[in-house]
């Protein structure tokens, strides 16, 4: 061999003993992160049993990105004993470091990048025959996976990537089952080797032409080596950063100030010394998610009055039956704290384009109490445009009108409820067929629940189109709570219990599924997963009526009796 070193060879790789695989994992793909347009099947779970191997992989595993779909990408490996070191590491991370993080096939005792080899065939179950192809590349995805924007290449760096397998011969496998080294035709390749020329030793064009030639070499590897040789060592930048921003950034209180007896006003500005500008602006209904208290998994979404993401404002009602979000802000956080904070992002709600907001539309908002702030920049930017609007704000009392002095006076009606001038829906939303000279009405609503379900129950006897239509559900206290139901999760037939006081979210999250959620609320889509059978009860905006078939939000979605998912 061309790098081959004389008398004893450092990179003659150890020969593995008799393993057996401790755990076998599958996945979905699913929204992921928190991020608008990202997807990944990385979030998979333990499967008890046996499941069919095939040249495509495990059954019922799913691949996203288009070439980890080749069948020179079939299985993950991960070496769980970097789990501890990962946790040394990044102590601060240590409760995200759990077997199936790094979205792992599967996992086994005693092989690792160092006793593995490319072309190593491994004798998997009573029948299945698997190959090495290559270690895993890590890319932005994990960036978003651990919350950490520097994951991917601190992976790269460590070596504790894993690596894939491709399907010689398939077969019945499951966890227990023994995966045994049976033909070993690159000794001095260890995987660790592999790793070292490409990411250490990378101009070592020698070593990358007999790495190129290896038996067994995954086409993806065969190709990069390949242009290596010709154009140099390539640019990693958009496999390790990718096009998405990580969405956890820290942010300090500078100001909070009381509103109203209940109002508190919470300004934040952002510890980051450099901000892309691409990720500056909030959109058209911004909402942003905060992470605090002391469990670091605590999260609640809020709407945002005004500002981007170097400075903006919140405005936070402290609720009668806060589950300790607004609670905790308005009695514990103080000026000076530092937390984590994510840019929410919606639904893609087909409502009513800014270019249309003119006279000829007629926008109607409806908002009960802090529901105000959902809608701030939206009025603002309509005031601007001297567009056809109007305001309905009910409140308990005018004392407790939080950023009435944001909204237009002429445009703004204010319903007290101690003054016995309640809000009447049935006066505020005109039918269609009434609307005349092309008169289009847009209604947008935003309060408590009993207020959302009746303007959501007005607008569907009306046949208002989704179109015409916004709903936003911040801040409720009683999100994803309800009626106790079971949920049964298929493949391994485990079958949770979902109180009235928790969410099928809380449930799946606490019994190890690791469901990604962001907006909490039912409005991003991503805590989805597939419903198989069942009654549901459907809340949020997220899914179209004709996803609400065979899926399911499990922030804010409830079942009726039993229902049967697939996570």
């Amino acid at each position: 061999m061309g790098s081959q070193i004389s008398g004893k060879d450092p990179w003659l790789a150890p020969v593995p003993p008799k393993d057996f695989v401790t755990t076998i994992r599958t996945g979905k793909i699913r929204p992921f992160g928190g991020v608008k347009g990202l997807s990944s099947a990385i979030n998979k779970q333990p499967r008890q049993g046996k499941i069919q191997l095939t040249v495509g992989g495990l059954d019922g595993d799913e691949r996203q990105y288009i070439h980890h779909k080749s069948p020179d990408n079939a299985i993950h490996q991960y070496d769980p004993r970097h789990y501890e070191e990962w946790k040394n590491i990044l102590p601060e991370r240590a409760h995200k470091f759990k077997v199936g993080a790094f979205g792992e096939n599967i996992s086994s005792a005693h092989l690792s990048e160092d006793n593995v080899c490319v072309g190593d065939k491994f004798r998997f179950g009573p029948e299945a025959i698997i190959q090495v192809t290559m270690l895993r590349q890590p890319c932005y995805k994990l960036n978003h996976r651990f919350e950490y924007k520097k994951m991917s290449r601190l992976i790269q760096s460590t070596g504790f990537t894993g690596w894939y397998y491709r399907v010689l011969q398939g077969g019945p496998v499951q966890e227990g089952d023994e995966i045994e080294l049976i033909e070993r035709i690159n000794a001095h390749w260890p995987l660790s080797r592999i790793h070292h020329v490409l990411y250490t030793d990378f101009n070592n064009m020698e070593a990358a032409e007999e790495i190129g030639k290896l038996e067994g070499l995954s086409n993806e590897f065969i190709k990069l080596f390949q242009k290596r040789l010709s154009n140099g060592t390539e640019n990693m930048n958009g496999r390790l950063l990718g096009d998405f921003a990580v969405p956890w950034q820290l942010f300090k209180l500078v100001e909070k100030t009381r509103l109203t007896p209940r109002v508190q006003k919470f300004v934040f500005e952002n510890e980051e010394s450099e901000i892309d500008m691409g990720d500056l602006n909030f959109g058209r209904f911004p909402h942003v998610r905060l992470r605090f208290g002391p469990d670091t998994n605590f999260t609640r979404a809020y709407s945002v009055v005004s500002g981007n993401m170097k400075s903006f404002e919140l405005g936070i009602a402290k609720d009668d039956h806060s589950r300790g979000g607004s609670l905790f802000l308005h009695d514990n956080l103080k000026v000076g704290d530092v937390l984590e904070i994510a840019k929410g992002h919606n639904a893609v709600i087909p409502i009513i384009s800014d270019d249309q907001a003119d006279t000829s539309t007629r926008h109607i908002f409806i908002l009960g109490g802090i529901g105000v702030t959902a809608f701030i920049g939206e009025i603002k930017a309509l005031a601007e445009k001297a567009a056809n609007f109007e305001i309905h704000y009910a409140v308990r009392s005018r004392d407790e009108a939080a950023y009435l002095d944001h909204l237009p006076a002429s445009k703004t009606t204010v319903y007290a409820k101690n003054e016995g001038n309640r809000l009447d829906i049935n006066t505020l939303i005109p039918p269609l067929e009434n609307c005349v000279d092309n008169c289009k009405p847009l209604v947008y609503c935003c309060g408590p629940s009993s207020l959302l379900d009746a303007c959501r129950d007005m607008t569907t006897k009306l046949g208002y189109p989704r179109s015409q239509t916004h709903f936003e559900e911040f801040g409720s206290a009683s999100t994803g709570t309800g009626d106790p139901f079971e949920a049964e999760i298929k493949n391994i037939g485990q079958v949770l219990q979902v109180p009235g006081e928790k969410s099928l979210l809380d449930v799946l999250n606490e019994a190890g599924f690791e469901i990604d959620s962001s907006c909490l609320v039912g409005n991003c889509g991503t805590c989805m997963v597939t419903l198989c059978e069942g009654e549901v009860a459907h809340q949020g905006v997220a899914l179209e009526e004709e996803q609400k078939e065979g899926n399911i939000l499990t922030c804010v979605s409830r079942g009726k009796g039993r229902i049967l998912i697939d996570c």
